[in-house]
């Protein structure tokens, strides 16, 4: 096992190709289907109006055996991919929000498909839905943040980095919204 800087272990993941081969061929299916939708969903747990418990939602996406699989094994590697994402999206939104864009599925050098990260993004919002309402159906307090994210949803085209910008912003004003909620929860 190598070290990473911080003294712990890393932890063997799979690549994005393997990690969609796996989630595309889990039975029942997952929830989420390309990383891109990995890092909506994700997104929507980390910003959300509190923290889930992942025991709750890595189950979903990798099967409820999963967790306690040993390292050498597909779904335990799985596991350790969507808990990096999960720890590089929270890092990029605590750390550089400025820099942080989605993770859309590239079309070309100028565009992007987002309908993936979109969709995934909705359905994470599903752990907590009386909270988010607010922010998904716009408030006297939120205004209309989401507004950038329903928009990919309403465009038919392709999106663009000035699309992907505008829904990062959006991100961090979510996640700002809902922070005093979040460091209020109980464990």
């Amino acid at each position: 096992m190598t070290q990473n800087s911080q003294g712990t272990t890393v932890r063997p993941k799979l690549d994005d190709e393997a990690f969609e081969a796996f989630i595309r061929a889990r039975r029942p299916a997952s929830p989420i289907w390309s990383m891109s939708g990995l890092d909506g969903y994700l997104t929507a747990l980390i910003i959300g109006p509190k923290f889930i418990d992942p025991r709750q939602w890595i189950p979903e996406l990798t099967g409820p055996e999963a967790l306690n699989l040993p390292m050498e094994t597909t779904e335990h590697r799985a596991v350790q991919t969507i808990v990096a994402e999960y720890n590089r999206i929270s890092a990029s939104l605590a750390e550089t929000p400025k820099d942080h864009r989605p993770r859309f599925t590239r079309i070309d050098d100028q565009t992007f498909d987002a309908m993936d990260w979109d969709v995934c993004f909705l359905m994470g919002t599903g752990f907590a839905p009386k909270l988010w309402r607010p922010v998904v159906r716009g408030h006297a307090v939120t205004g209309d943040i989401i507004a950038p994210i329903r928009k990919l949803s309403e465009t038919k085209g392709p999106a663009t980095h000035k699309d992907a910008a505008a829904v990062a912003e959006a991100l961090v004003n979510i996640r700002s919204y809902f922070m005093p909620k979040r460091a209020k929860q109980k464990f």
